[in-house]
């Protein structure tokens, strides 16, 4: 019988929903978010007057609450910093006057609602007599309409009507209204690595021949009345999710003849808000027969390989595609970066043409705000059709360095855009600012190591604030970085760097104004959020800080008595196959992940590589086993 137990939840995969950051247990997060929109447009305004006044309507699971914030969009309004706006919560007149520091600086007003206010069910929230709302428009062109929460009334509240918003009063959509309760929400998922059932301390080694009969989850929680904790298990003959090799999810604890991989999952559930099921420790035991004798010809000298970092989030990337192959042709991108003897020379040079191929924020000159596309933004800006921000100069970064075949995406910060991509040199994700001020057009360090924004948002907050330098490139310019480094107080990022194929929905005038998009993650160094406003929020640095193009092996006896069975794992985004080769031979091709290794000699090497479609190779792991 093995025995794998967990006490530590921290590093676990887990939606929004959950903490597992406070303390090594998981429980239940201490606020709920609720909204009725996703932000995708800002740009529509509605003035409250004592006739003209506006309802939004959420429904709270669960009235055992502390109290909530209520969040409402104004962009740069200062109305209601002069004049009194009136709030009716479920039909209590409250009174708000705007704080500008309380709203800190993302364009979001706020006012605590103390929790007598609330109820289960239905809540009405109206404003009036003064201040602005903002509309988010339901999209055109659906067969079916989705029901609208936002209503409108032009008499004082006498009477309501939904699709009747805004200034000619036929907007169907929603007010950017959100809802940040105190209180758990009703339920929330976790869900552990894959466990190699025969290696309980994770070292990594050689498996023998098994058999494994059974497998039993037990774990140790509180519960209180009202609460509960479902689990469920899976289990493969992969290190990787596979549907050929692995179950479906099962709702027990217990799987019977297992495969050598498993992986659970723990749903954790309340029926009230002040209340939550906090999980302790999760123990797989396994029934596992092994052939020990089938390990006595081989002896594991050593294992090179990195542990494998996954996200909470799936994030979709740029593959190979006629727009992708356009932008690269079409700026001989490959030009671009010729001169580079290394790779951050290279990803450098794209920096530096990127910032030098137009002026910045001509907004007064060319009003015309074009999409995240890079192709997009290329022609609108040289044609001066319309102009860029430093939106833009991250989102052309992201689109021609995935285009080149690196993992780029784009970085929101606080009033700044950029972009992090994933060096292979450095095995760690970087950022790249391509502009538009010369005090930007820079890759950001410490110690001559290229940082990332979490990296520089600790910095920025502690003793190493004054080491932060900016590495101007191809210039051989490096001095300290003074201005902005504030605004690293907060990031997120959209989870896609697609836009070159998909530019909608979302994101397509940020920057412009205060962000509204709910769609970004973002980083909260506290389980409760400063920033109450958005949905997508973690602390788990693996979320936004995960693997990329790595390689990872496990070996097995096999049959054949001098033969290893290969398993290798990636997370390579738009794999193509892996290379591989033995004792310093020629690199072979590998599609599928398993294969058999055989021992020739007493000494012997295994190397493996992940290569994607756009031939980038990924870090080499590898193995040395010799033959006793």
């Amino acid at each position: 019988m093995k025995r794998i137990a967990t006490t530590d939840f921290r590093d676990h995969l887990r939606d929004r929903f959950i903490d597992a950051q406070t303390t090594t247990s998981a429980r239940l997060a201490p606020t709920h978010f609720l909204t009725n929109e996703i932000g995708v447009d800002g740009d529509i305004r509605e003035e409250l007057s004592s006739f003209a006044a506006a309802k939004v309507e959420f429904d709270i699971p669960s009235a055992k609450l502390k109290g909530a914030e209520l969040l409402f969009y104004v962009n740069a309004d200062r109305t209601s910093e002069e004049k009194t706006m009136r709030l009716q919560v479920n039909g209590h007149v409250l009174t708000h006057r705007q704080n500008r520091q309380r709203m800190l600086t993302g364009g979001w007003d706020r006012k605590k609602i103390a929790a007598k206010y609330l109820k289960e069910g239905p809540n009405e929230f109206v404003f009036s007599h003064n201040g602005v709302l903002h509309i988010d428009p339901f999209p055109g062109g659906l067969a079916d309409q989705p029901e609208s929460h936002s209503s409108r009334s032009y008499d004082g509240g006498k009477t309501w009507h939904k699709g009747a918003l805004g200034e000619a009063r036929a907007i169907n959509g929603e007010y950017l209204v959100r809802l940040r309760l105190k209180g758990h929400p009703s339920r929330g998922t976790l869900c552990s690595p894959v466990i190699d059932l025969t290696d309980e301390k994770g070292e990594g080694h050689i498996a023998p021949r098994l058999g494994i009969r059974r497998l039993r989850l037990k774990s140790r929680a509180l519960k209180p009345k009202g609460t509960h904790i479902y689990f469920e298990l899976r289990s493969g003959s992969t290190p990787s999710f596979d549907p050929r090799t692995w179950t479906g999810w099962e709702k027990s604890t217990v799987l019977e003849w297992p495969g050598r991989f498993a992986q659970w999952r723990a749903t954790l559930e309340t029926s009230s808000a002040d209340k939550t099921p906090t999980l302790q420790s999760v123990t797989l035991e396994a029934d596992i027969k092994e052939d020990a004798k089938s390990l006595a010809p081989f002896e594991l000298v050593d294992l090179d390989h990195p542990e494998l970092v996954y996200s909470s989030y799936n994030f979709a990337y740029m593959g190979q595609h006629p727009h992708q192959e356009r932008l690269l042709k079409q700026y001989r991108l490959e030009e671009v970066i010729a001169k580079g003897q290394t790779e951050l020379e290279q990803l450098a040079l794209l920096r530096d043409w990127i910032h030098s191929q137009w002026l910045g924020w001509q907004s007064g000159k060319y009003p015309h705000c074009p999409t995240w596309s890079p192709l997009d933004i290329l022609d609108t800006t040289k044609g001066n059709w319309g102009y860029g921000m430093c939106t833009h100069y991250g989102a052309v970064f992201a689109g021609c360095a995935s285009a080149l075949g690196w993992v780029a995406r784009s970085i929101v910060v606080d009033h700044h855009c950029l972009a992090e991509v994933w060096s292979e040199d450095l095995q760690k994700w970087i950022l790249e600012d391509a502009g538009p001020n010369t005090e930007f057009d820079a890759t950001y360090e410490i110690d001559g190591v290229p940082i990332n924004a979490l990296e520089l948002h600790y910095a920025a907050a502690g003793k190493k604030r004054k080491k932060i330098m900016a590495n101007k490139l191809p210039q051989n310019k490096i001095e300290p970085m003074t201005q902005y480094i504030d605004v690293f107080c907060r990031f997120g990022i959209p989870l896609r760097n697609t836009h070159l194929i998909f530019a909608e929905p979302a994101e397509l005038r940020h920057g412009n104004g205060q962000y509204h998009w709910d769609g970004y993650l973002w980083w909260s160094d506290g389980i409760d959020p400063q920033y109450a406003e958005y949905s997508l929020q973690t602390s788990r640095p693996g979320d936004f800080y995960w693997s990329v193009n790595q390689t990872r092996i496990y070996l097995q006896a096999a049959e054949d008595a001098q033969c290893l069975q290969v398993d290798l794992e990636h997370t390579a985004p738009n794999f193509s196959h892996f290379l591989v080769r033995e004792n310093g031979g020629q690199w072979r091709e590998e599609r599928e992940a398993r294969f058999v290794w055989s021992l020739t000699t007493s000494e012997n090497q295994l190397e493996a590589q992940a290569v994607n479609v756009f031939g980038k190779t990924g870090r080499i792991a590898k193995a040395r086993v010799n033959l006793i």
